[in-house]
């Protein structure tokens, strides 16, 4: 079976982004226009913090790891963005310089938008900075919400939640998600330790909650971990 025209699937895929779904039509319209496709392998760094932004990026298919350097030097793994995550965008709201390191989690499909597009669509909608201004907001509020859980919820519960939000991103649309992501990467991106998290995961496959493969996650009850994040929240 052909696939559908670039044009069509970037349109289909970003549909599915809470952020994109709700700008006006003229605006997504015109970002799918201007949005150019390549294919990168696992490891290729999409870019590297303190970079010049040139662009907004997406995924398409595959995935991509976003890394936070510490004062030490060290990169540090905060999220991996699945198809149909938008990233990249901060840095044209805050003064045009990466502030994160973006590398390709495995072969993958990325959508650019080249900054000289952007300005452009912005001479005909200006308000294109402050929806980008919006989209950064939601990503902080979900950084805070991080934080928060890290704070207040016991182990499981963070890892719970973190496995929930992903569930949505890699839906297979019969309430299962295969994620793409070991489990010292979720150890990492939770703050926990890596046999912490194993042993969390072996309850949850324990209870028929999730399923361990090689080098990847199934969510086999979404409605499971909701329940666990909902009564520590309560």
């Amino acid at each position: 079976m052909e696939k559908a025209p670039t044009s069509q699937r970037v349109a289909a895929m970003l549909g599915r982004n809470y952020w994109f779904a709700r700008r006006p039509a003229e605006l997504r319209r015109k970002l799918v226009a201007h949005a150019q496709v390549s294919t990168v392998e696992a490891g290729h760094w999409i870019y590297d913090a303190g970079d010049e932004a040139r662009g907004l990026y997406g995924v398409l298919s595959g995935s991509v790891t976003t890394y936070v350097a510490l004062d030490n030097g060290e990169n540090v793994p905060i999220n991996i963005s699945g198809p149909s995550s938008i990233f990249g965008y901060a840095a044209q709201v805050l003064g045009g310089h990466r502030v994160t390191t973006a590398v390709a989690h495995e072969r993958s499909e990325i959508i650019f938008i080249p900054q000289h597009a952007l300005a452009a669509i912005a001479r005909d909608l200006p308000s294109l900075w402050l929806h980008f201004a919006e989209l950064a907001t939601e990503q902080l509020t979900w950084a805070m919400k991080v934080l928060a859980e890290r704070s207040r919820l016991p182990p499981p519960a963070q890892v719970a939640s973190r496995l929930q939000a992903y569930a949505a991103v890699w839906d297979n649309e019969d309430g299962t998600a295969t994620l793409p992501i070991r489990q010292d990467e979720l150890a990492e991106m939770t703050g926990l330790s890596r046999k912490t998290v194993n042993l969390i995961l072996k309850d949850l496959e324990r209870r028929g909650v999730v399923a361990l493969g090689y080098r990847a996650i199934e969510i086999r009850d979404a409605a499971a971990l909701r329940r666990l994040v909902a009564a520590e929240n309560a």
